[in-house]
């Protein structure tokens, strides 16, 4: 199984990144080899955005599925769209949310987008009742 890695790049490099990493690693029952594509190391990094998101579709596409995380229950555009791209490719798409991953079910996993007319997109995460505080 091969999971692409969704989150933002401030966390790139950072113990974050690899407590995600090992949530992703301890959150699944693999029983065949498994890899984990972090775009941190697939995706080249010094080129436009727009670049950088042709390079990860492609690299979706050899994806079985794709793992997100959120900061503070936002997500940026380039995560927002990595997502929307899995799902509406028929690719398994995950949220990780503390210490596990949960199955998103359908395409209304952003409850809001907040955009301001520039190329900046945001995405507040529709969260299952199970994993929000109360």
């Amino acid at each position: 199984m091969k999971i692409y890695y969704a989150h933002h790049i401030w966390k790139y490099g950072t113990s974050i990144e690899v407590f995600e990493l090992s949530v992703i690693k301890n959150g699944f029952d693999f029983e065949d080899e498994f890899e984990i594509v972090n775009p941190r190391d697939t995706l080249s990094q010094g080129i436009s955005e727009s670049e950088i998101m042709k390079q990860a579709f492609l690299v979706i596409d050899q994806c079985d599925a794709l793992v997100f995380s959120t900061i503070s229950g936002v997500v940026g555009h380039g995560v927002f769209n990595e997502v929307m791209y899995a799902l509406n490719k028929g690719i398994q798409v995950f949220c990780l949310m503390g210490d596990d991953c949960y199955l998103v079910e359908d395409k209304e996993i952003f409850k809001d987008i907040i955009f301001k007319g520039d190329n900046r997109v945001y995405a507040l995460v529709n969260v299952p009742s199970e994993y929000t505080y109360n």
